[in-house]
């Protein structure tokens, strides 16, 4: 059996109905701010239990419009944000491309999140907030702790839950737990659009702030009157109406995700990787289903016989290369706040990590494929290494 890495989970009945819709939108000629994008955005925020939400033209523009938005709530520019330093540089990026340096913080070993003591001894007095991102879809069971560590230093505590669509962090979802959130619809994450993004915050005045970056800094759209800065962040309907589809079957695939987490939690107790797994008042959305291999074992010929000789195929890690080792500081030292210095945590969990395969429908039969195959490949005489 060939266990692929993911399926999008749109079916024929999806495709109708899009289709229909489509046909009419074509038709009535409205492609962009239109009635789609309006429901997405009701839709979402109560799935979320947010007050507002703001649909964005990806998950990389959410995060601009909230640093934008932020830079216009203190009124300077300048300062620094904490940011784990395993995610994907897009959460660098974002505040970077607002004003901000970059303080690069060291992960837990157990459960791959931000380390509250690293952030304690790296914040600094000019730090205006801390992005806690949901690495994998799973909540940080520090967040509170690091809540409380962004709240005694005067810093507001910021979302990146790109990967984390649904999931509950002691009765919360993700996206809530901070003065902001970002969530991404690419194609591979939980809930897609193709390419989207949406900002969720129960903030009056930074909605107010986000809607006009969105449009150019127009206060009012169309009104030809800038009163801020802002770029063209706007969804589009088409993929707002992609949102739609994904937004009635949300529950269904959540469910199915923590179906086959809850499965893959059985099938590797007698194996010889580490998964990840949550404390009992938290439900991650499962993005990815992280694990650990045993020291010694190297990735990369891992996954290369997995495929080749299992027909088992791994989803990509999150992440193989750590945000403080990527060669872009080498050329832009002067946006980060703090020199890079070793992050033996995530240095470490870059090199071990693997991310199983897991989407709605996957079977069992498929799931006692990819454990067998692990079982074999890192069996005492056949383990690579």
């Amino acid at each position: 059996m060939k266990v692929p890495i993911l399926k999008i989970p749109f079916d024929l009945g999806d495709a109708a109905w899009i289709s229909n819709e489509l046909t009419d939108m074509l038709l009535e000629g409205r492609l962009a701010m239109g009635d789609k994008a309006g429901k997405f955005e009701l839709i979402f925020k109560d799935y979320i239990g947010s007050r507002y939400a703001l649909g964005t033209s990806n998950g990389t523009s959410a995060l601009e419009v909230i640093f934008w938005a932020l830079r216009e709530r203190i009124g300077v520019a300048g300062g620094s944000v904490a940011v784990p330093s395993m995610t994907f540089m897009a959460s660098c990026l974002a505040p970077i491309a607002a004003g901000f340096k970059i303080i690069l913080v060291d992960c837990d070993p157990i459960n791959f999140q931000m380390c509250p003591k690293d952030l304690a001894a790296k914040i600094q007095p000019d730090t205006v907030a801390v992005l806690l991102v949901h690495l994998g879809g799973y909540p940080s069971p520090d967040w509170p702790e690091i809540k409380a560590i962004a709240d005694k230093n005067g810093s507001v505590l910021l979302e990146d839950a790109a990967h984390a669509h649904g999931a509950l962090a002691d009765g919360r979802k993700a996206g809530t737990l901070g003065l902001a959130g970002a969530f991404s619809f690419y194609p591979t994450k939980v809930l897609t659009t193709a390419e989207g993004g949406m900002v969720v915050t129960s903030d009056d005045d930074l909605y107010r702030s986000a809607q006009a970056i969105r449009q150019h800094g127009q206060q009012k759209p169309g009104s030809n009157l800038h009163q801020t800065f802002g770029l063209n962040y706007r969804p589009s309907e088409i993929h707002a109406l992609l949102g739609l589809a994904m937004m009635a079957k949300a529950d269904w695939i959540l469910a199915e995700r923590r179906r086959a987490a809850a499965v893959y939690d059985e099938l590797l107790r007698d194996l010889p990787v580490t998964p990840v797994l949550p404390p009992a008042n938290h439900k991650p959305s499962y993005y990815k289903y992280m694990a650990l291999l045993p020291e010694g074992v190297e990735r990369e010929p891992l996954k290369l016989r997995l495929r080749e000789e299992y027909g088992v195929a791994l989803a990509g890690e999150v992440y193989s290369t750590p945000c403080h080792l990527q060669p872009y500081w080498d050329k832009r030292p002067e946006l980060l706040a703090r020199p890079i210095e070793p992050l033996p945590n995530s240095e470490l969990l870059a090199k071990r990590q693997i991310c199983l395969p897991i989407y709605p429908g996957l079977t069992r039969e498929a799931q006692l494929c990819v454990a067998e195959a692990l079982r074999r490949a890192l069996g005492p005489d056949e383990g690579p290494g």
